[in-house]
């Protein structure tokens, strides 16, 4: 997808010549060719410059870029719906936006949280790579005696080419001049980057893929805009006892069999320590046990979930011969009717030979 404007990137009208679009691919290539400039985006630049060069010097390639601005791809492949829709909201964007100054990049950053933490709720310390405003020139990228006239914009800051890729000169940001001697900081961008540490609210209930937003905690823009935002996502960790089941939480509890025939107390753990519970005499395997509001709150308050234990069968391992002995001739002992689900379904298998 053509995610820039290449009559902006050459400084051209989108009427320009091949020789004029050869002329402006010349002059901004010595310009921003990584050997002689040596700014941390001269590379970014370059490859820019070189891309709108190769698409607007072909006359085919130019032809089907004009018909599709935005929709156009160099293989020639259709649009995926998702890139449709991200293209129409952009463009919609940029002509409501077209009197503003461009705003910073978005950022996204993911954290790890355990259910414990989604119960409770509560800070996280998180530390993100992000490009703030340069405080030696306050964002200029020099100081205001060596500054220069944009030449691409003529010192007016406004973008040639379609306003449904951006309204503001690529050369200058819109500010309609070019530092002459970069600020020594930032080396003439305006911004630095820098591994900031913020610390972001995490809500009880929150669940996986969640976003968490820290207005004007993303990048701050080249030009005079406003910074972007940060948006946290979240990513809630597998837990080693407790299953997630909406605002319920699920425990596989593993019980012998004498305490499932007899019943009895266990010390069982919940989100917030342990507890004891109650097992009924002659309970089945799979039985579950409801803790009612102990499982996780719901997300911006409400009643709590409830903790479910469903009780697992652990058949015993490692019997010697006298063990297996002692337990065949207990078996031997029961009566017929201390299996009847057993003695239902041998009833029903006789039934069909």
């Amino acid at each position: 997808m053509a995610a820039r404007d290449y009559y902006n990137i050459l400084g051209v009208e989108r009427s320009a010549s091949a020789d004029e679009v050869k002329k402006a691919y010349r002059k901004l290539a010595r310009r921003w060719h990584p050997d002689h400039n040596g700014t941390d985006e001269a590379a970014g630049r370059f490859k820019d410059i070189a891309e709108a060069y190769r698409v607007l010097s072909d006359a085919e390639r130019r032809a089907r870029y004009d018909r599709l601005g935005p929709l156009y791809t160099e293989d020639g492949r259709p649009p995926r719906p998702e890139e449709v829709n991200e293209v129409v909201g952009t463009m919609l964007g940029n002509l409501f936006r077209w009197r503003s100054a461009e705003r910073g990049e978005d950022l996204r950053y993911t954290i790890s949280v355990t259910l414990e933490d989604v119960a409770t709720g509560g800070e996280r310390e998180i530390h993100v790579p992000r490009r703030i405003r340069c405080r030696t020139c306050t964002g200029a990228g020099a100081e205001t005696n060596a500054r220069a006239r944009c030449d691409v914009c003529a010192g007016s800051g406004k973008a040639t080419g379609s306003r449904l890729f951006r309204t503001s000169c690529y050369h200058c940001s819109g500010r309609g001049w070019v530092p002459t001697a970069p600020c020594p900081a930032c080396r003439g961008e305006g911004r630095v980057s820098l591994e900031d540490v913020l610390r972001v609210k995490v809500p009880a209930g929150v669940g996986t893929g969640q976003k968490l937003k820290l207005a004007a905690k993303g990048n701050a823009p080249r030009g005079e805009g406003a910074e972007g935002d940060l948006f946290v996502i979240v990513n809630v960790a597998d837990h080693a006892l407790f299953r997630r089941r909406g605002d319920d939480v699920v425990i596989d509890l593993p019980v012998t069999f004498s305490e499932l025939a007899l019943g009895g107390e266990l010390v069982v753990p919940t989100l917030e320590g342990s507890t004891a519970i109650r097992i009924p005499a002659g309970s089945p395997p799979g039985k579950v046990l409801r803790l009612s509001g102990r499982g996780l709150p719901a997300l911006g308050g409400g009643a709590r979930g409830d903790l479910h234990f469903q009780l697992a069968l652990e058949v015993p391992e490692g019997l010697d011969p006298s063990m297996r002995a002692g337990l065949s001739g207990w078996a031997a002992t029961l009566p017929v009717g201390a299996h009847p689900r057993r003695a239902t379904f041998d009833r029903a298998v006789e039934a069909r030979k």
